[in-house]
């Protein structure tokens, strides 16, 4: 089961697409792919695509009262799921609206059907 974390801080009016470098976001099978993300504050905003569709709606709110440097978990975070085909890609993409610095940590499962 392909599993990434990550943790960014991002500045004042960034973006970011932290999956952009991980091994498996073109699926080489049928995955259910599962994201937990928080950010340490409000102003961050996200949009989830795995190929064509977008699941997470453009500038959509991302979770915020995690805690820097600690990973969301099931226990306080509702995954977003989706079925992925193999060779389709999946993006996250990261925008900070606030006028602060924000810490993003989040979790991304694939788990081959």
């Amino acid at each position: 089961m392909p599993f990434f974390s990550f943790a960014i801080n991002m500045l004042t009016n960034t973006t970011a697409t932290p999956l952009a470098t991980w091994n498996y976001r073109f699926p080489p099978k049928v995955s259910l792919l599962e994201l937990l993300i928080w950010a340490s504050g409000v102003g961050v905003t996200m949009n989830l695509t795995t190929g064509p569709e977008s699941i997470v709606q453009s500038e959509s709110p991302v979770s915020s009262g995690g805690t820097a440097g600690v990973l969301p978990s099931r226990f306080n975070q509702e995954p977003i799921v989706d079925m992925v085909n193999p060779g389709e890609e999946v993006v996250l993409f990261l925008r900070n609206t606030n006028a602060a610095a924000r810490d993003v940590m989040g979790v991304v499962n694939l788990q081959y059907k």
